[in-house]
């Protein structure tokens, strides 16, 4: 399959989510339901931070945008991985803000025959403006045929 869309999709903001504060108790039960052990995870006070996977939690109200090449959009598709790179950690009281921004989209073939990507990125930040993650979520979608 001939992939052809117009780049100038990527890196356009296509949906923003803010998120209700985030509190003690969520944050203690997360890092809890993983097994983690260490006070800064599951004891309240000052010194508590959000494990640093809880935020996979967060993503936008919309997961792709309505620019997709049309071939994309009624297709299914099957996740494909997540990087993950790590900013400031979540303190209870935060709000979160998530933008969601189409990263790439590239095709590729593999032994099933072709395959295309879509990278939408998550930019997940606090109400002060820190970077809290960025989340590159891939989805795959087989090629016809």
């Amino acid at each position: 399959m001939a992939l052809e869309f117009d780049r100038s999709i990527l890196g356009r903001e296509f949906d923003r989510s803010e998120f209700a504060p985030v509190t003690a108790d969520e944050l203690i039960a997360f890092s809890r339901a993983l097994g983690a052990s260490q006070r800064c995870y599951v004891e309240p006070g000052e010194e508590l931070i959000g494990h640093p996977t809880y935020c996979i939690r967060f993503r936008s109200s919309r997961f792709f945008p309505d620019t997709l090449p049309e071939g994309l959009q009624a297709r299914m598709s099957f996740d494909a991985g997540k990087d993950i790179e790590l900013g400031a950690p979540i303190r209870p009281g935060d709000r979160i803000t998530v933008v969601s921004t189409v990263h790439d989209l590239y095709e590729k073939t593999g032994r099933s025959g072709s395959m295309v990507f879509v990278v939408v990125r998550f930019t997940i930040t606090n109400q002060r403006g820190e970077l809290v993650a960025t989340v590159d979520n891939r989805m795959m979608y087989r090629g016809e045929g």
